[in-house]
């Protein structure tokens, strides 16, 4: 019971100080690091050349499974096993991601560090505001946290089911099966070879290991991706609901009939600064959410461009490959999850640009209701209110070429897509 308990306070972080006077972003995201230093992003010698090691080796593998997958997806079509030739096609394209991935991060590294910097930066600032503010950032980013876990362990039961659906097999082979008995060892995913048996020892340990490494270098490579990518967004997400409380209190604590007196009367000016002091807040969080955004964009495109362009047809042959087994009296379980799973990948980044445009506008709509037209110390920032409004109406959207704005609008299109070629293929498959 104390496991579940500790379990709990950890996913709960019950433990943490939530009123320290100083919170940095590492301290209340130690994972953020970890993740990032396996992306070969390091924080301390950052310049050093063993941040290269495991990306390589996670990008040569990579190469090296979609080459072999390619063989096995023309092999099986050659002989019409189409079924088996789908399930290939299937996890070609879900590790072809795996180079898009460390390429893009290995290359936007300095965008990254100076991304992750300015988020510690307002972890610090907003630390030391007001309980208001510091409440609602922290209660935002404690769901960060939360997420962050709970998608950790939904990739990794996923990873367990495969190894496991293989292995458990194998362990009964090994203690229960005859000689006698005509049985092949099972891998995780289908194996051929042009001049050999890949189930004959020593190839079927070989491929054993390798499949194993690869079941792990995915979820690692695409957890963290999807991980950092919706961290991201989330926090200036929270930034901008910050924003928004900032115009709900623009105007307060301050004495509107000092428009009336001369402009350089000590209340005039002192009414006046604090009102640039609040408004420059307020332009500064606003830019930096916008050029937050873009740097998501440079970073994260082509990862996101290779989503959209296949996510469709992953979903298709997936469904397919569920689709067929149920015609065989089978339920697929691996493929339903991995189906799952690929709903939400493309799904999080679709739902967080939606949220992120719509807040954006938000923001517009809190300063045209903050009271400005109300009272004279409204006229005191009309040009800088004119500005961000006309600033505001522009989308806070993730922008990369030959990609779509990533909104729910998208989601819904691609999963349309994949539904008519879903249609498509299991009609040729009934007139075959």
């Amino acid at each position: 019971m104390s496991l579940v308990t500790n379990l709990k306070k950890f996913f709960m972080k019950s433990n943490f100080d939530f009123d320290a006077p100083v919170i940095t972003l590492y301290e209340f995201h130690p994972q953020l690091r970890l993740f990032l230093a396996a992306m070969g992003v390091f924080f301390n010698n950052r310049d050093s050349r063993i941040r290269f090691f495991w990306p390589i080796i996670c990008v040569i593998l990579a190469i090296v499974a979609v080459t072999l997958e390619g063989i096995f997806i023309y092999h099986f079509i050659m002989i019409e096993d189409y079924s088996i030739a789908t399930e290939c096609f299937c996890y070609f394209v879900l590790l072809g991601i795996i180079p898009f991935i460390y390429i893009t991060v290995m290359y936007n590294k300095q965008n990254i560090l100076e991304l992750v910097e300015n988020m510690n930066n307002d972890f610090i600032y907003i630390s030391k505001l007001s309980p208001k503010y510091r409440d609602s950032f922290f209660k935002g980013h404690l769901l960060i946290y939360k997420l962050c876990y709970a998608w950790l362990v939904f990739t990794l039961v996923i990873a367990a089911m495969y190894i496991s659906g293989t292995l458990t097999p194998l362990l009964w082979l090994s203690l229960f099966a005859t000689q006698d008995e005509n049985t092949i060892r099972p891998l995780m995913f289908p194996m051929w070879l042009p001049e050999d048996d890949p189930y004959r020892t020593p190839n079927y340990e070989v491929f054993m290991f390798f499949q194993i490494s690869f079941c792990f270098i995915y979820i690692q490579t695409f957890c963290v991706y999807v991980y950092t990518e919706f961290h991201i967004l989330l926090h200036y997400y929270n930034l901008m609901e910050l924003l928004i409380m900032d115009f709900g209190v623009i105007f307060d604590g301050l004495d509107e009939r000092v428009f009336d007196l001369p402009r350089w009367d000590p209340q005039r000016v002192y009414v006046q600064d604090t009102l640039r002091k609040r408004m420059r807040r307020i332009v500064q969080w606003h830019l930096s959410i916008f050029k937050a955004i873009t740097t998501v964009s440079s970073v994260y495109g082509p990862p996101l461009v290779y989503q959209v362009m296949f996510t469709s047809l992953a979903l298709c042959l997936m469904g397919y490959q569920i689709a067929d087994k149920l015609d065989h009296g089978k339920f697929d379980i691996l493929f339903s999850m991995l189906f799952v799973g690929a709903l939400i990948q493309l799904w999080i980044p679709c739902y967080l640009g939606t949220m992120i445009r719509n807040k954006g506008f938000a923001v517009g709509d809190a300063c045209w209701n903050c009271g400005w037209h109300e009272t004279s110390l409204g006229r005191m920032l009309r040009t800088d209110i004119i500005i961000l409004m006309h600033r505001s109406q522009q989308p806070v959207v993730i922008k990369f070429t030959g990609l779509p704005h990533l909104q729910l609008e998208t989601f819904s299109s691609i999963v349309s897509t994949a539904y008519s070629y879903f249609n498509m293929l299991r009609q040729y498959n009934a007139e075959m």
